[in-house]
């Protein structure tokens, strides 16, 4: 705050940043991140130019984060749907938070951005042709869990799919397989920051061994990790 160039080139920044789910479902992550990066950039403004502008600053112009940074991947299609009026709704409620604060605000309509929520298979998916590795900041995520004699014919499917190479992979959980996509997706740009929600079980008995041996084998780092909670929701 205390240097306008730096806060300006962190402004600019935040337009560029690209957020990625690639299990999105009905969007809840993307919806919360977009938010979150708009209330951010409110502060920003206001420590640029002060709350008092109402009015006199076109706040449109300062109004960069849009819908179209965000990208996901679902395999239910109305899901899919959901996740992109979500960040609609979402992008027109900051714009009226934008209002109440500085006077004025970007239109909300026409819709000139659009979130790139793609119907498919995330495992069966190329996330390259959904979002360019080098142009990805964040990949955040809840997958679906799933234990190996839980798994239906498509899912085991899946797992020979994107575990074909590991040998005992059969024993891994369902959602073992977006640690593996994130991996082979990191090794093209090292910089993205991936954060998934996941059961604590890969990381006890006998997955440990297979999983991470194979992801740690990529380079990748592990900045952090939560223990076990009740998720309320």
């Amino acid at each position: 705050k205390r240097n306008k160039k730096k806060l300006e080139e962190f402004h600019n920044s935040l337009s560029t940043l690209t957020f990625f789910d690639p299990a999105c479902g009905c969007g809840n992550f993307l919806v919360i991140a977009y938010r979150e990066l708009r209330k951010l950039e409110n502060e920003v403004v206001a420590a640029l130019y002060g709350d008092s502008q109402r009015g006199l600053l076109d706040i449109g112009t300062q109004c960069r984060v849009n819908v179209g940074q965000f990208y996901g991947i679902e395999i239910d299609e109305a899901a899919a749907h959901i996740a992109r009026v979500a960040l609609w709704i979402t992008d027109h409620q900051m714009n009226q938070i934008t209002a109440d604060r500085f006077g004025t605000t970007r239109p909300t309509v026409p819709l000139i951005s659009t979130p790139h929520i793609f119907h498919g298979n995330s495992l069966r998916t190329d996330w390259n042709e959904v979002l360019p590795a080098e142009q990805c900041s964040f990949i955040i995520s809840n997958p679906p869990f799933f234990g190996y004699s839980l798994q239906t014919k498509e899912q085991k499917e899946d797992m020979a799919l994107v575990f074909g190479h590991l040998k005992g992979a059969g024993v891994l959980d369902y959602v073992c397989c977006w640690y593996a996509k994130a991996a082979d997706y990191l090794d093209i740009n090292p910089k993205i920051e991936c954060a998934f929600v996941s059961t604590n079980s890969i990381t006890q008995g006998e997955q440990p061994a297979l999983l991470w041996t194979d992801l740690l084998s990529h380079g990748i780092t592990i900045n952090f990790a939560h223990r076990t909670f009740k998720w309320s929701n």
